[in-house]
């Protein structure tokens, strides 16, 4: 477990750093909306273009057809989970839209390929990118739309840059487009920023509460009970359900599970502060999720897998 502890150690380090600039300068934390654009609008892309180009091949697709299928019948049953949960949590309707965000996507990118790789090796972080495909598609389109607001309409918010690295990733992927090594290095210098600034983005946003506003409400407390305890639970029950029909290969179960462990993903912070939305809620629930999930992540971990 000491993989799992590395990774959550150097998420905290990113945020606290976040935490410290903006409590040094008032001005540092303005800053932040350039640091989310840059995000959303460059580096976000970059990384989710490299991920679709590589992985989204006709083969790879051909021999792990089933955990697309799985990944993306357990993910409609999420979202329908997920709306009906999130009226229970808050009367505010902008607040429902973060905590239906937060129960459907995890933080499965940053921290849940890092600890699978570091855990299991590189062959089921593969399994585990495939398995995430339709969660990246819903992040990155209905996921920004969800989380940016009311402002505008639907369709407009899902052409952004995000969704046209996606289609231009799949485009690129199918055709077995072979990229320049400066373009694949650029692409991967670019992705490997994503983690870190969007922690210090968490810190700066953090850095704007009062001590007082850090106290979680019951909203939040019930949220993090279904998140952190509740959902793993559920993804192993309908894996389990799912085994009994099909045949379930152990990579896609155990991806679908370590997904569920994983705690809120931090889009909830980049994307509303792109959009001037309050992000404060999603900031809260990262922080607190994070802290709690290193009690929650090796023992679920350790128990369902």
């Amino acid at each position: 477990m000491v993989s799992i502890f590395k990774q959550l150690f150097v998420l905290y380090l990113f945020i606290f750093l976040g935490w410290c600039f903006g409590k040094r300068k008032k001005s540092n934390a303005e800053k932040s909306d350039l640091l989310s654009f840059l995000l959303v609008n460059l580096l976000l892309p970059c990384k989710v273009f490299a991920s679709f180009s590589k992985n989204f091949t006709v083969s790879y697709l051909k021999e792990n057809y089933v955990a697309i299928f799985v990944s993306t019948s357990l993910l409609l049953l999420l979202v329908v989970f997920a709306k009906l949960a999130s009226g229970k949590l808050s009367k505010n309707e902008y607040e429902r839209r973060v905590y239906r965000y937060s129960l459907t996507i995890s933080n499965y990118a940053y921290l849940g390929y890092s600890l699978v790789e570091a855990l299991f090796g590189s062959e089921r972080l593969t399994d585990m990118i495939l398995y995430g495909i339709p969660f990246s598609c819903y992040t990155y389109t209905f996921g920004y739309a969800l989380l940016t607001g009311g402002k505008g309409k639907i369709w407009k918010k899902l052409l952004n840059p995000i969704t046209g690295a996606i289609l231009l990733g799949c485009i690129c992927g199918l055709l077995g487009v072979q990229l320049p090594n400066f373009v694949n290095t650029a692409l991967h210098s670019a992705s490997a920023c994503v983690g870190p600034l969007s922690m210090l983005l968490t810190g700066l946003v953090l850095s704007s509460f009062a001590a007082k506003e850090l106290i979680p409400d019951r909203g939040i407390v019930t949220f993090l009970a279904v998140r952190l305890l509740v959902m793993p639970l559920l993804i192993f029950g309908l894996c389990e359900g799912l085994g009994m029909l099909i045949e379930l290969p152990e990579a896609v179960r155990a991806s679908a599970i370590v997904m569920a462990c994983m705690p809120c993903g931090l889009n909830t912070v980049i994307f509303p502060k792109l959009v001037g939305e309050d992000c404060r809620l999603g900031a809260r629930l990262a922080l607190y999720s994070h802290v709690l999930s290193c009690i929650t992540i090796p023992i679920w971990i350790t128990v369902l897998l």
